[in-house]
């Protein structure tokens, strides 16, 4: 088939790798005139590392990723450790934690190599939905045709407005009173300095709560950088969701009362980027109407970053629509079928996730949650999760959920459900 991407970010390149592999003619258009790589630090959790490896892609990750062994939640202001996160022995695979700009420009080779075509200063700025085919218009004129157009245009998708036209619930995102700073500076700078001996943990993820903000931090040996995630509730003056200028000193001021390690890797920082705390609402479709157009990522499910799960999302639904295309043998005609049987199978999972998501960000803000600190992630024991039967409905702080979280294999569960369905015809 071929195979129109819109947007070169993370989902589209992932997109790119997997169906270039297959031998699908594949084009990627972006927008920008170069790739967009800003951003901090990233996960590939389980699930999606469990595909990405069946991509070729295990030996690249292994040079610019360090595996997660837990998640600490500490105190902002004291440094200490108040809850671990632990999720040991969740799976057997791998989760990976890297920078989104290494991991960017890595996907953009691995595209290239597998025979994608990726374009850049290209605007779509209409799509047409025909029985056989999607035709695309550029802004400079041009125009493509494709069986199937996938829109990894992210959260402000100019596609999703179009193929939701007849859509009377919300589709736009939902902004936030939340800011997000991003600050990335090198390793040996923050080793030099006595006081960020608790920012040197290549094993954890750490999370710092406190009232009004939460920074989430990780140090990579393999990179020799530290990257942090500052989030904090202020208004500010930003006319969009993302500003690459953001103020450095406005954040060092803000966190002038956290413990020491935060202060001096703010001290040594003198740049960040910002962007709003937004996601989108959980939509009702992320197909046209005739299913040659699909969403992917965050055009489709754009998610707060506290479950460290929205790029695992986006490789999870890479996988499972790779393999319905893989096992209908008439996959171009069919098209309708497989991307509405795409979303029923992922829709759960990743609305479920978001949820989770959101719930974090809350606590990580300090703001009261239910029996949050009751559960049996409470304190600082460790706990084995290889045996534990996973739930999704369970509740997001037992050991059940975040097994189903980490430990899940979207083709697997695909597999099922296509068995399932064809046993009760």
């Amino acid at each position: 088939m071929k195979i129109i991407i819109i947007g070169a970010g993370l989902g589209g390149l992932s997109a790119a790798i997997c169906f270039a592999r297959r031998g699908h003619q594949v084009i990627v258009l972006e927008q920008r005139p170069t790739l967009s790589p800003q951003g901090g630090g990233i996960n590939v959790r389980p699930g999606a590392s469990r595909i990405m490896h069946t991509w070729g892609l295990r030996p690249d990750l292994e040079k610019i990723g360090d595996p997660t062994g837990a998640f600490l939640l500490r105190n902002m202001a004291t440094g200490e450790v108040a809850m671990t996160n632990v999720a040991v022995d969740a799976s057997d695979e791998i989760d990976w934690g890297t920078n989104r700009e290494f991991l960017m420009k890595m996907l953009y080779q691995r595209a290239l190599e597998a025979g994608a075509e990726i374009l850049f200063d290209c605007t779509v700025t209409e799509t047409m939905e025909e029985p056989w085919k999607v035709r695309l218009v550029l802004k400079d004129g041009r125009d493509f045709s494709a069986d199937l157009v996938l829109a990894a245009d992210g959260i402000r998708s100019r596609i999703r407005p179009q193929i939701l036209s007849d859509v009377k619930e919300p589709i736009d995102p939902i902004v936030s009173n939340t800011t997000l700073y991003g600050v990335r500076v090198n390793a040996s700078k923050i080793k030099a300095r006595s006081d960020t001996k608790r920012l040197m943990d290549n094993d954890h993820v750490s999370v710092w709560q406190g009232k009004n903000g939460f920074v989430v931090s990780r140090y990579s040996e393999k990179l020799n950088s530290f990257g942090g995630l500052f989030g904090m509730k202020s208004e500010n003056d930003m006319k969009g969701l993302w500003d690459e200028k953001g103020d450095i000193q406005f954040v060092r001021d803000f966190y002038s009362g956290s413990c020491e390690d935060l202060r001096a890797a703010l001290e040594v920082a003198t740049s960040c980027d910002r962007w709003k705390l937004a996601e989108l609402p959980d939509l009702p479709r992320w197909t046209s109407k005739g299913g040659r157009i699909a969403l992917l990522g965050d055009s489709a499910h754009s998610m707060e970053p506290n479950a460290a799960q929205g790029f695992s999302m986006i490789v999870e639904d890479i996988g499972v629509l790779d393999y319905l295309i893989q096992h209908d043998q008439n996959a171009a005609a069919n098209l309708a079928t497989i991307t509405n049987t795409w979303q029923k199978i992922r829709k759960p999972r990743v609305e479920r996730i978001k949820a989770y998501a959101k719930e974090n960000t809350k606590a990580f803000l300090g703001e009261p949650m239910p029996h949050r600190h009751r559960q049996e992630t409470a304190g600082s024991t460790v706990k084995s999760l290889k045996n534990v039967i996973p739930k999704m409905d369970a509740k997001f702080t037992t050991s059940a959920f975040v097994k189903w979280a980490l430990d899940y294999d979207a083709v697997a569960e695909a597999k099922k459900y296509v068995e399932g369905t064809r046993s009760r015809l």
